[in-house]
């Protein structure tokens, strides 16, 4: 125990007038004559012992009662558990650190109004609990300037009043870290700091491997929690062809992610493109499952595009919307690489590509330029004796990319490198066989709408020479032959799609170019060529945003917006804001980075120079739609282990706050205990005075 005032003990030598007083207290007897005293003798004794323990008594009680009042005006106290024995010199005061996680989550409801209101005025309850003189850092997830200087007690009140809320999202472990390096340039005061967030499971979570908290400082947490409503999100979004024609019909694929723990029916869903509603529906959802569902609409006229999906879903709603932008061309850009542009095998393949009202673009070449390649959407490659190793490595970005890639071996060819390069098996050889295509993969998805009917028989191609190789393991065998030999074949690579033809189209090694086959294939394979890429991305993300486009400037590279919404064209606003992402090269792509922005939500268009090649959609977060909180002792539970003993949660409301902040920092203070002690003493006595006085008046 220690005291505030220790100087006031001297008042304990008081005590000694009471005891003189009570010892110099002689009282004189009269005499009074009485007839017979032989009974009165016993009673005499009795009466002098009893009178003696009242004096004792009585002198006790003053005695507590007095030393009671002057322990009381010292004020002793009990130092908090953290500076026992260790002998902290806090005459330089203190240096805190508040942490208000002011993420959208924590708009959500709780017992006391809104979250981060709450957490708002729990924060200044703090800050008032201590002394002008100390210093204060008040920290939010925006992470702006402001929070690595220390404040001063009215300009923290300041502070804390002007938070609201943003879409950035900061896991536990970064803010304490950031908190810790403004902490230690105080190294000569008491370090504290107070954390004030709902303990959402996806952001503050602490891994085995974490980085244990700063031992110089108290961490105390502060739990704000929300309401358990079940929350549903549009966590992506995709389409279900890989290339996106002007005029056709498309289909949009969504997931739906969400936390309900009972099934949901008939909740309504939205797709507006270009600030007109396209398509609506509703959809189910599954406990413990996340939804995936489509919304069907038509294309309208080539360019780029602005998409948005919406879902209504209360009360939590900042992440009920994705926006997206996405490119429709009107047409399929083909390039047919090989050594003899005017050859058989060229015609054929020009013949298949002239029959379709201009819906393909086809360029038969054997010279080629990187920069040629990255504007096609499906690269044919027969005929070609000796691939070189830029071409190979060119095509290997392309595909890499996104592109779609088919590759048909030049009988004069025994180099197999390019298979390498696409992520197939390289051993291989040509062998001469007399054989046919005796089974094609009809319910596969490339061959989906290729067949009205199932047919029972098919006269499919003959085979007198082929490529003979393993086959990879994620490589899917769409045609073989009857000896077992892979005759067509599609291998995932990267972001895009490998084909391997197994042997030549030269009429020398197989019919399959004069062959009813041949058209579907190579139509089919360039209607699933280079995908459009949907081009979202969400407030503050690390990685980078990939545009199919390369300027020739980086420092031309700008995003515009936010653009308006009930526009129908892709024009940004004359109002519109300039922001210059950083921006670097990466095979043949551009990377935005646009963590540091600070963009809203909406539609952005990407500029190089004064030219758009991209509309991006940019979204909040949605680390934080699945709001399922740590309970207090779950949250204290992943440290214990780690023995972090100086860190704790506080499940306080803001009544009692102030007692919990007073105990903290200045210990159990003892002061009422004592006053307490001094009435008890002193109302006992008053109270013994006066029985005792009844007592001695009545016979």
């Amino acid at each position: 125990m220690e005291f505030v005032h220790p100087e006031i003990l001297w008042a304990l030598t008081a005590l000694a007038i009471p005891i003189a007083v009570h010892l110099l207290h002689f009282r004189r007897f009269r005499k009074v004559a009485f007839s017979q005293v032989a009974f009165l003798n016993e009673v005499k004794r009795e009466t002098k012992a009893m009178q003696q323990i009242k004096h004792w008594l009585i002198l006790l009680l003053r005695l507590l009662g007095m030393a009671g009042m002057s322990l009381a005006f010292a004020q002793p106290f009990f130092p908090p558990e953290d500076e026992v024995g260790t002998g902290m010199n806090q005459t330089a005061g203190h240096a805190i650190s508040i942490y208000v996680d002011n993420s959208f989550s924590m708009q959500a409801l709780g017992e006391d109004g809104q979250l981060l209101q709450s957490a708002q005025n729990k924060a200044s309850t703090v800050v008032e609990q201590f002394d002008p003189t100390d210093r204060f850092q008040v920290v939010t997830n925006d992470f702006s300037g402001r929070d690595q200087i220390f404040l001063t007690q009215e300009q923290a009140l300041e502070r804390l009043a002007s938070i609201e809320a943003t879409p950035i999202v900061r896991p536990l472990e970064v803010v304490m870290k950031r908190m810790a390096g403004q902490l230690e340039k105080e190294p000569l005061r008491k370090r504290v700091a107070y954390l004030f967030s709902d303990l959402q499971s996806s952001t503050h979570r602490f891994e085995p491997e974490s980085t244990a908290a700063d031992t110089n400082a108290r961490w105390h947490f502060i739990p704000e929690f929300a309401s358990t409503s079940p929350n549903i999100w549009v966590d992506s979004v995709w389409f279900e062809e890989p290339l996106q024609l002007a005029g056709r019909p498309a289909s949009l694929r969504i997931r739906l992610r969400h936390n309900a723990k009972k099934a949901v029916e008939g909740l309504p869903m939205h797709l507006n493109m270009q600030g007109n509603r396209v398509a609506a529906g509703t959809f189910n959802l599954v406990p413990g499952i996340a939804t995936d569902t489509a919304l069907r609409f038509t294309h309208g006229l080539a360019g780029l595009q602005r998409g948005r999906i919406a879902i209504e879903d209360a009360p939590i709603q900042f992440d009920d919307a994705l926006y997206f932008g996405y490119e429709v061309r009107d047409e399929i850009r083909v390039l047919h690489i090989t050594d003899n542009p005017n050859g058989q095998s060229a015609q054929a393949v020009t013949r298949v590509f002239q029959s379709t009202d201009n819906l393909y673009r086809l360029n038969t070449s054997s010279s080629w330029t990187p920069q040629e390649i990255a504007q096609e959407h499906l690269i044919l490659v027969s005929g070609v004796a000796s691939p070189s190793s830029g071409l190979i490595q060119t095509l290997a970005n392309f595909v890499d990319q996104g592109g779609s890639v088919c590759y048909m071996p030049d009988r004069a060819s025994s180099n197999s490198s390019i298979y390498e390069a696409m992520g197939a098996a390289d051993k291989g050889s040509w062998i001469s066989i007399s054989d046919r295509v005796a089974q094609l993969q009809t319910n596969h998805p490339f061959f989906a709408g290729v067949f009205d009917t199932q047919p029972e028989r098919l006269n499919l191609p003959t085979v007198a020479e082929l490529w003979q190789r393993k086959t990879a393991a994620r490589e899917e065998i769409l045609a073989s032959t009857l000896l077992g030999h892979p005759f067509f074949s599609k291998l995932a690579h990267g972001q895009g799609t490998v084909y391997f033809l197994a042997t030549s189209p030269d009429l020398t090694c197989s019919n399959l170019t004069r062959h009813a086959l041949w058209v579907p294939i190579l139509l089919r394979m360039a209607e699933q060529a280079k995908a459009t890429p949907v081009v979202w991305g969400v407030i503050g993300q690390t990685n980078s945003i990939s545009i199919a486009s390369t300027p020739k400037d980086l420092e031309s590279v700008a995003l515009v917006g936010p653009l308006s919404e009930t526009s129908l064209t892709s024009q940004a606003p004359l109002d519109a804001q300039n922001w210059l992402p950083e921006a670097r090269f990466i095979q043949g792509r551009t990377a935005l980075q646009i963590g540091s922005l600070g963009l809203q939500t909406g539609h952005y268009n990407v500029n190089f120079v004064n030219e758009t090649v991209a509309i991006l959609g940019i979204n909040q977060d949605r680390i934080e739609s699945d709001h399922r909180a740590f309970s207090v002792d779950s949250f204290q539970a992943q440290w214990a282990e780690w023995n972090w003993s100086h860190v704790d949660v506080l499940p306080t409301s803001a009544a009692g706050l102030t007692h919990v902040i007073e105990r903290l920092e200045k210990g159990n203070s003892l002061w009422f205990h004592f006053i307490f002690a001094a009435l008890i003493a002193l109302l006992a006595e008053s109270f013994l005075l006066r029985s005792w006085k009844r007592s001695s008046l009545n016979p």
